[in-house]
């Protein structure tokens, strides 16, 4: 395999790691996420649990006084009474707290039409209101119906303003809203009559009944046609953020409760720098530090057992042990070193340490720290006589209660290697000096 081949081989092998770490970057971003936003899941559920235990509907009617008077202020944002879809309770949207839950905002435009003269409605939840709805003046494409609550099983005192002013209230509001009904902000000016106020407002798309505009509550049926949010979590964008819903339901109440997670650019952004600021250091680190890792670890490594099988060749090569001496360099050492400078100038190959040169099984009598002192020794005559530095793993094994030590020299990725100035090649079983032509074809396989 040729230079060219093997810096490709462990390029892919270093980007496909770099990837493999740029996408866990990701998931422990996403993590971080979920850590954060689960204290405010938990918060939800426990408030829609709440609701759903205050709150008693029967028949299409809503007891919500408990609901009401417990003085907690953290409670869902949708509330839904599933037999007849009356919305007990709705998000109300603002400049600072933006998100809604597109299914649910929706209204009966049925319901809005009855009202195309003030009349009073008794809500299922026993409030008392005086609404009136019309037709948007500046777009006829919307309807505006605003609302004066009269009394609510809640409130202490009933209220004690005129029919008459509540209503002509009501239609100059409706008109001020409906000649800009896609303003931002709220068209509920105060007339100055102690006690009076518009509790509500609402633009609504004529033709689909969605919601473009909310104040304040109004009582509302949520139409047959949308369909419920089923009971758990999910995930949601509206606005460039995002959300996630909790809901939770008993016989006759469903309840919802969204928690913003936070910018959808923001997220993206956040999980793209970490993949890309992960993949680019995995890469410079894996090309600095990995690259004989990933080397050795793509060469074709034969067991003992297929190398006994096979005999020395051009892959494979035997040889008896070491000197005994720890700070001998014999011939042994450099017979070694030549076949690792040759393997790493021509093709991937093993050294296995400890079988003679026809084959037999000697073994190496080796505890641990001599295995240790070993392999030191061999790294560093490595280091200091073959240069540049190529690519080898060292591992020792145990077979038939013998030690053997494996070397895996993998065929480097610089165009050659010199052992103490000389260019080694492997032919066969042996390890030459390299010729003219020898050195012609690893440069040209070095530049292809």
């Amino acid at each position: 395999m040729g230079a060219f081949s093997t810096r490709q081989r462990v390029s892919r092998k270093i980007a496909r790691f770099s990837l493999a770490l740029g996408a866990s970057a990701i998931f422990l971003t996403a993590s971080v996420y979920v850590t954060v936003t689960y204290p405010e899941v938990r918060r939800a559920q426990m408030s829609n649990q709440r609701a759903l235990q205050e709150i008693a509907c029967q028949g299409g009617n809503c007891d919500i006084q408990k609901f009401m008077g417990d003085g907690e202020s953290d409670g869902p944002d949708y509330i839904v009474e599933t037999d007849g879809r009356f919305l007990i309770a709705v998000a109300g949207a603002t400049v600072e707290n933006p998100g809604i839950f597109p299914p649910l905002n929706y209204t009966d435009a049925g319901f809005i039409a009855k009202f195309r003269q003030p009349q009073w409605y008794n809500a299922p939840d026993g409030e008392v209101w005086r609404l009136y709805s019309e037709t948007s003046q500046a777009d006829k494409d919307f309807e505006i119906v605003v609302g004066y609550q009269d009394s609510a099983p809640w409130k202490i005192a009933r209220s004690c303003v005129e029919v008459t002013v509540v209503d002509n209230i009501l239609k100059h509001e409706a008109k001020e809203i409906g000649a800009n009904p896609l303003a931002r902000q709220g068209a509920t000016s105060r007339t100055g009559i102690k006690g009076l106020q518009l509790d509500g407002f609402s633009v609504i798309e004529k033709d689909s009944g969605w919601i473009a505009r909310w104040g304040a509550w109004l009582p509302a049926f949520l139409p047959r046609s949308r369909k419920l949010p089923a009971i758990g979590w999910q995930v949601y964008s509206h606005a460039g953020d995002l959300y996630i819903l909790q809901t939770n339901a008993n016989e006759s109440i469903l309840v919802s409760t969204f928690i913003r997670v936070g910018s959808l650019w923001w997220i993206a952004g956040s999980f793209g720098f970490a993949f890309l600021v992960t993949v680019v250091a995995a890469d410079l680190l894996g090309k600095r530090f990995l690259r004989a890792y990933f080397a050795t670890r793509a060469a074709q490594i034969p067991t003992l057992e297929e190398a006994q099988r096979i005999g020395e060749g051009q892959s494979i090569e035997f040889k008896r042990g070491l000197s005994d001496a720890e700070d001998r360099q014999g011939g042994v050492e450099e017979e070694i070193l030549k076949s690792i400078a040759a393997f790493a100038n021509t093709n991937d190959g093993v050294i296995f340490i400890g079988i003679d040169d026809a084959g037999r099984l000697k073994g190496l009598n080796l505890d641990f720290k001599q295995k240790d002192r070993m392999e030191q020794k061999i790294r560093q005559l490595v280091r200091n006589r073959i240069k540049p530095t190529p690519p080898i793993q060292i591992a020792f094994e145990d077979h038939r209660g013998l030690v053997f030590a494996r070397i895996v020299a993998a065929r480097g990725d610089d165009p050659i290697y010199l052992l103490s100035g000389v260019i080694y090649v492997r032919y066969g079983s042996s390890d030459v000096q390299a010729q003219p032509e020898d050195l012609k074809r690893l440069m040209t396989e070095y530049k292809a």
